[in-house]
């Protein structure tokens, strides 16, 4: 229906984020049956988000993979990590920023400098 339909891009976007989950088990089946049937339609628009979710996972398994040199370089350092410090350390997502934390880490006098 929101092929055919006469309207704007910007309410076609919103009615698609309209399409989201409900909670009532039925309707969320036949939402993800047609989400089906129009990934299978358009192989390259499924590609795409293959792709993407590819990307992101290795980016999440790089994120994985700082966090905890950076807390295996405190610890074998003896800079004991406040639950705070433990806590912005789980939420950063930002390769950069963690990198920038490790290098850090090498030359601070306590967890909290390393992570400035």
């Amino acid at each position: 229906m929101l092929k055919y339909l006469p309207m704007s891009t910007t309410a076609r976007e919103e009615l698609l984020w309209r399409f989201a989950r409900t909670g009532d088990p039925e309707i969320d089946a036949r939402q993800d049956r047609i989400l089906e049937v129009l990934l299978s339609a358009n192989p390259r628009m499924k590609q795409r988000l293959v792709d993407e979710g590819r990307h992101e996972g290795r980016l999440e398994g790089r994120l994985d993979e700082a966090r905890a040199v950076l807390r295996r370089v405190l610890a074998h350092r003896q800079l004991a990590l406040t639950p705070e410090d433990a806590a912005r350390i789980e939420a950063c997502a930002d390769l950069a920023t963690l990198e920038r934390w490790l290098e850090q880490a090498l030359t601070a006098s306590s967890a909290s400098q390393a992570l400035r």
